[in-house]
């Protein structure tokens, strides 16, 4: 976020109001930002310390987003933080126009974060994005396709684990009871390559159908592990597209970056990259919980670690007041049901 000058004044009598002293200032640097404010602001009047370390964190973008809610969260009490919190810093940042989208999927049960502290997950972008990390990400876009059921008007998107096995989510193959699983397996139409060409067309890519006899090896309902092990008619071998990989002892944390390939609202493939997405693990759940971007669509999209290791299945979405959550479903806990199939 950026401040005017007299939203700047405001947030310096609100520190001082808060802080009135350079050890409790000291401490909210320490603590919130992980930074010495002596080495910052130096040791000076407290005015002047104020006005430093103000103008340090604007310096620094996030820094300033945590120091504000670092600062209203141990004093939610103190009248001047919360009037700038509630006024500008929530105004400006947290109930912006651009989080508002559409909730897909199951619903999600929120636990690790409050309002405050996800903030500091959403981070701004990267001034650049290393070639070879990208490299990697059109390498791991070879196994992503997207998965459409005609005469549902349905779209999602899967990913390639074997030769002739594709992972989605249960509820992409049946959004309702009403549903009935096989028959829409037998009408899914697998489109690998769905990238976007220079002339804003989408490329032809190469389609694939369900096997006739077999098309689903196995599944999961959503309550569960909301996967569906959905088998090809025929292999991909003599193609371009390639499984995508794993390590299963790969360990997932939070604060780890996450990135999405993804069809979202069935469109030609995107990239979503966090370099701290990962907001709660529960591996007793077999769930992972992160801020990447992603939208009707993009249910079953894989999610890989910074290692390009397949980590998790995207499948869920719901909008709250400070932002957009998601949740996907551990790929470890899933390869304990599919491991027999996967040669």
């Amino acid at each position: 976020m950026s401040l005017s000058g007299g939203e700047s004044k405001k947030l310096f009598e609100a520190l001082l109001k808060a802080y009135p002293t350079y050890d409790e200032l000291s401490a909210l640097v320490l603590f919130q930002l992980d930074e010495n404010l002596e080495a910052i602001a130096g040791s000076g009047i407290l005015k002047s310390v104020v006005l430093k370390l103000i103008n340090w964190a604007k310096a620094r973008g996030k820094k300033l987003d945590r120091l504000i809610m670092g600062a209203y969260k141990e004093n939610p009490d103190n009248l001047e933080l919360r009037e700038f919190y509630e006024t500008i810093f929530k105004k400006q940042f947290i109930t912006s126009p651009k989080i508002i989208a559409q909730d897909f999927g199951p619903d999600i049960d929120w636990q690790e974060t409050d309002e405050i502290e996800l903030q500091s997950w959403f981070q701004t972008e990267p001034d650049w994005y290393d070639v070879g990390f990208l490299k990697r990400a059109v390498e791991q876009s070879a196994s992503v396709c997207r998965v459409e059921i005609p005469t549902q008007k349905i779209t999602g998107t899967g990913v390639l684990i074997s030769d002739k096995l594709v992972l989605t989510n249960y509820h992409v193959l049946k959004p309702d009871e009403s549903e009935d699983l096989q028959t829409n397996a037998l009408d899914v139409i697998l489109r690998f390559g769905r990238f976007s060409e220079e002339d804003g067309t989408e490329s032809d890519g190469q389609s694939f159908r369900l096997d006739r006899l077999k098309p689903i090896c196995l599944w999961s309902p959503v309550e569960k592990l909301d996967y569906v092990l959905m088998q090809l008619e025929q292999n991909i071998q003599g193609t371009d597209i390639k499984p995508a990989s794993w390590d299963i002892s790969d360990r997932i944390e939070p604060r780890m970056g996450l990135n999405l390939l993804q069809h979202p609202e069935g469109e030609s493939m995107k990239l979503s990259i966090s370099s701290d997405a990962v907001t709660g693990v529960y591996e007793e759940r077999g769930l992972i919980h992160y801020v990447n971007k992603a939208s009707g669509g993009s249910s079953g999209s894989p999610c890989f670690n910074e290692n390009g290791h397949l980590v998790a299945l995207h499948h869920a979405q719901r909008s709250k007041s400070f932002g957009l959550i998601r949740e996907g479903i551990l790929f470890s806990a899933i390869y304990r049901e599919i491991s027999t199939y996967i040669k």
